[in-house]
C-alpha cells in the first residue's frame, strides 16, 4: 500500500511538473510573438535554462519529500552512520 501511494506521488508530481513546463513555455511562446518585444530582449536560452533550473529544483524538493516518507535513508546520513560506527570502533 505505502508503495502504490509513493508511486501515485510520483506520477503525480510529474504531472504537475509537465503541466508547468507547458504553461511556461507557452508564456514564453506569447513574448515572443509580443510586439513590443525585441529579439534583444527575449533570450529564449536564458528562459530556459531558468524553467530547467525551477523544474530541477522541484523534482529535488519532491524527491527528497519521498524519501523521507518512505524512510530511506540519504548517502549523507549513511555517512553520518558509518562514521560514528567507526570512531566507536577503535
Amino acid at each position: 500500500m505505502k508503495n502504490d501511494d509513493t508511486f501515485r506521488s510520483f506520477l503525480s508530481m510529474g504531472a504537475q511538473i509537465a503541466e508547468e513546463v507547458r504553461r511556461r513555455l507557452d508564456e514564453a511562446a506569447a513574448s515572443v510573438g509580443n510586439s513590443s518585444n525585441s529579439a534583444d530582449d527575449l533570450d529564449v536560452s536564458a528562459i530556459t535554462e531558468a524553467i530547467l533550473a525551477d523544474i530541477r529544483t522541484e523534482i529535488n524538493t519532491e524527491v527528497e519529500r519521498a524519501i523521507t516518507r518512505i524512510g530511506v535513508a540519504r548517502e549523507d546520513e549513511l555517512a553520518s552512520l558509518r562514521a560514528r560506527i567507526e570512531k566507536l570502533e577503535k
